[in-house]
């Protein structure tokens, strides 16, 4: 009868205790908060990235626009690709000859997105204008020095997505981001 007694007490001793299921379930449910939280704050990198990108355009076009008011130089215009953007300047080559010109600098332009990840489309008058892929830049929206600005939307979506941002530019020079268009 002793050698039951002492199986017994060498199961229940301290250092052959193994976990018990709450235990076990209070790690899974720790271990499950926090790579929930790592998912939300890595998010999805074409998401972010479009996002980005939209404010980055829409603070760019307030940039250019101010610069107009203060500096009161010539008229600029943002041409558009679907692989990108450029600011342009109008050039006076002779008495009869002018040609936009896009800006070589760093903040406005030209910007040219990775293959395949961003895309821009352009609506004006209600109506999308189509962009060519690549080549050279024309003007499409133009920005005065009093401020104006051409009206338009311009959207940056992620192809074979349904992500995507609006930036609406209203002729007052006034420049937004949105989530969606809101129904006129």
């Amino acid at each position: 009868m002793t050698r039951t007694t002492t199986r017994t007490a060498e199961a229940t001793a301290p250092g052959q205790r193994g976990f018990t299921l709450m235990e076990l379930l209070v790690v899974l449910v720790l271990i499950g908060v926090v790579a929930g939280l790592a998912s939300l704050s890595i998010g999805d990198g074409a998401e972010r990235k479009m996002r980005s990108e939209a404010e980055r355009l829409a603070a760019i076009l307030r940039l250019a626009r101010d610069e107009l008011l203060i500096t009161g130089e010539s008229d600029r215009a943002l041409g558009l690709r679907r692989d990108g953007y450029s600011f342009l300047e109008l050039v006076v080559l002779d008495d009869h000859t002018r040609e936009w010109r896009p800006l070589v600098d760093p903040q406005l332009g030209p910007r040219q997105f990775e293959q395949g990840l961003l895309e821009l489309q352009l609506e004006l008058d209600g109506e999308r204008a189509p962009l060519p892929q690549t080549g050279g830049w024309q003007p499409h929206i133009r920005l005065g020095n009093t401020g104006e600005m051409t009206p338009a939307t311009i959207s940056l979506l992620v192809p074979g997505r349904d992500l995507v941002r609006h930036i609406r530019i209203a002729l007052e020079g006034q420049v937004e981001v949105l989530d969606a268009i809101p129904q006129r």
